[in-house]
């Protein structure tokens, strides 16, 4: 982890919005969730989920999900709006898990499919989008792999498991450890934006009974969306072994 963020100061540094997970009380910074805006070369915006990271103590409680609620939310009532697509790279099947999840809800349309059966419209954006995130890399449309641009190419010991075996053996068949995978999620409508936010906002609000952040007991951590002016006084506090 620390190769990590030797390696890649520009998840932080180049982030537009970063969402810190806080471990009360001492103020510990036990989870992270950064965004930065990007454009495909035909001018089309997007959301480009640079890092998300949750303490190892802390993975089966609600951070994820409001870490989530809080960026999506911050997103949507500022000044940027909710991302009509947004990609995000991964060798992890869990988060290929979640990121599809969200493209069953509808109005919403997700990719690449295990199956390959994608819409043309958007494979065809998926293309453009892998050209702006790394037009030196090969990448295949057909499953979504960008080959050779993970950095660092070792950063996975060995591949994380979902509970999805067709997802895990995707991931085995596509990908070489050096490989990601580029899933993106298409929201184009206000219903299905509605229909997101309330995914991550509204269940994870009934989950916690209070807003995104607060909790109780020894594992309790708030959770803190932080923007891009803000970032050079904040990204350095970040420790990566705690991550």
């Amino acid at each position: 982890m620390e190769k990590l963020f030797a390696l890649r100061r520009d998840m932080f540094v180049e982030a537009d919005l970063i969402t810190v997970a806080v471990a009360q009380p001492d103020g510990t910074a036990v989870g992270a969730l950064s965004s930065r805006w990007a454009h495909t070369a035909d001018g089309q915006r997007f959301l480009h989920v640079t890092t998300q990271f949750v303490g190892d103590a802390y993975r089966n409680g609600p951070i994820f999900r409001q870490s989530w609620a809080t960026h999506l939310e911050t997103l949507y009532t500022s000044r940027w709006g909710f991302p009509v697509l947004t990609a995000l790279k991964t060798y992890n099947p869990m988060v290929y898990c979640v990121m599809r999840s969200l493209g069953r809800l509808d109005g919403v349309d997700f990719y690449p499919s295990v199956d390959g059966v994608n819409s043309s419209t958007i494979e065809d954006a998926a293309r453009r989008v892998a050209h702006a995130l790394g037009e030196d890399h090969p990448f295949d449309p057909a499953t979504g792999v960008i080959s050779g641009i993970g950095v660092p190419a070792d950063l996975y010991p060995e591949m994380p498991v979902s509970r999805d075996s067709e997802v895990n053996a995707y991931f085995e068949k596509t990908t070489q450890p050096g490989d990601r995978i580029l899933c993106m999620l298409s929201v184009p409508t206000k219903q299905a934006v509605a229909n997101v936010l309330h995914a991550f906002v509204g269940s994870g609000r009934r989950k916690t009974g209070s807003r995104p952040g607060a909790g109780r007991g020894p594992l309790a951590a708030a959770v803190t969306p932080w923007s891009a002016s803000r970032l050079s006084t904040t990204h350095n506090g970040i420790p990566g072994a705690e991550l």
